[in-house]
């Protein structure tokens, strides 16, 4: 019986070397971001705002992509990042969720 190589969860073509602590895939080098210390399809996903949780939605001003924590949801399909919020002067209802002009 010899031994199976286990390849790469994302390329499927190339041997196996790291698992991401994030989804537990397991990947090649060239599909691990060592700077984030995750698989490349975790770091994709990240918020690109403060870079530690994974992305929910996009800001419909600036177009970055953000997590629970960084986007306020305006409507039941759109998004705004508190920094775009505060800088156009909106303020957050509590009741609804929603943004308001101050």
């Amino acid at each position: 019986m010899g031994f199976k190589t286990r390849l790469c969860d994302v390329c499927e073509s190339k041997p196996a070397v790291l698992k991401c602590p994030a989804c537990g895939r397991w990947v090649c080098e060239e599909d691990f971001d060592y700077s984030k210390n995750l698989c490349v399809v975790c770091a994709s996903t990240l918020c690109e705002i403060c870079g530690r949780r994974p992305s929910i939605g996009y800001c419909r001003v600036c177009g970055r992509v953000g997590c629970e924590e960084c986007l306020v949801q305006e409507s039941t399909v759109s998004y705004v990042c508190r920094e775009c919020a505060e800088r156009l002067g909106l303020r957050l209802n509590s009741k609804r969720y929603r943004f308001r002009l101050k």
